[in-house]
């Protein structure tokens, strides 16, 4: 009987479930909108039937399940299971989500935060093989990080380490979910790329395609900002130009006080591809010290949106 392990990615957006073999080859995958403001009860109802679908779909197919895997956003406390902080589910703290799925399931159940998952995806299997000091980060509508040195994640005492989303880069900058003004997800993440174009496009200074997503009273988000600026679009690539340099500013750092060399970068907002990433490098290069910027590797997640996925389906087998 082929072993498999069921892996857990909750975002902000979208939820994705998926039955995964031990060499990380998604055999089946599930996906969702997640009811991120919805109440606590709202969200676990919907992550249960998630894992249900491809609980059935594996035992169908008379697959042997060694466990579950969770790969969650926020502060999830390492030890007791109870969401501590969950900056896009303003609805979730306290909740001993842990405990409660205990409820649904008889496997073993395993969780990471999710950055640290999608990041463990990418060192077992992805662009991260073979190197054991790297730092990823997963920007979509919030900002997730994750460190590893010495082929082990930065953990801490209740596992809140790497949080890199919350660096405070400008203090009188706009507010976070995290109740901090600054942070680089209030910065960087797609929700920040949104805001940031409406206050430019507000300011009427710079002619764009993009106010007629406004007039037309048409959903404006991250990828349609990154397609304009692909097509030249002023204004769309004034947006991830600042972007980029936030995140720039933010890496620059880490690797002086890590002398870490690879950055992986995952999430939607890493498919705008140039516009992003090239100021992204440059103002790495400028913030990084001479002899550590010279060997920075900055790089996309090989896996793209299956990373968390996979890692977290790893967790069953890496932990038994």
């Amino acid at each position: 009987m082929k072993k498999i392990g069921i892996g857990l990615d909750l975002g902000g957006t979208t939820m994705l479930a998926a039955a995964v073999s031990e060499d990380g080859r998604i055999l089946k995958q599930k996906i969702r909108e997640t009811p991120s403001r919805e109440k606590a009860k709202i969200v676990l109802s919907s992550i249960v039937d998630l894992l249900k679908l491809v609980e059935n779909w594996s035992l169908s197919e008379n697959l042997e399940i060694v466990g579950i895997g969770l790969g969650l956003p926020g502060l999830v406390n390492f030890t007791t299971g109870v969401v501590e902080l969950m900056p896009n589910f303003p609805k979730m703290r306290g909740f001993p989500i842990i405990d409660e799925l205990k409820k649904y399931f008889d496997y073993k159940l395993f969780y990471e935060n999710d950055a640290n998952a999608a990041l463990l995806g990418e060192y077992r299997f992805g662009a991260g093989k073979g190197v054991d000091d790297l730092i990823c980060f997963t920007i979509g509508t919030g900002i997730g990080g994750a460190v590893l040195i010495d082929g082990k994640l930065l953990r801490g005492p209740e596992g809140f380490a790497g949080e890199l989303g919350h660096i405070t880069l400008d203090p009188d900058g706009p507010l976070c979910g995290c109740g901090n003004r600054g942070c680089l997800e209030a910065l960087a993440s797609s929700s920040a790329i949104v805001r940031r174009a409406k206050e430019i496009i507000s300011e009427g200074k710079i002619k764009t395609l993009l106010s007629n997503y406004l007039e037309r009273e048409e959903e404006l988000n991250a990828s349609i900002i990154a397609e304009e600026a692909n097509k030249g679009d002023l204004l769309a690539q004034k947006v991830y130009e600042e972007t980029g340099k936030w995140l720039g500013i933010a890496i620059g750092s880490l690797a002086n006080i890590f002398n870490i060399y690879l950055f992986l970068i995952g999430g939607g907002v890493a498919s705008a591809g140039d516009v992003l990433f090239k100021p992204m490098i440059d103002e790495t290069f400028k913030r990084a010290m001479p002899g550590i910027r010279e060997k920075i590797k900055i790089d996309r997640f090989k896996l793209g949106n299956d990373a968390g996925v996979i890692g977290a389906s790893t967790l069953p087998f890496y932990n038994n």
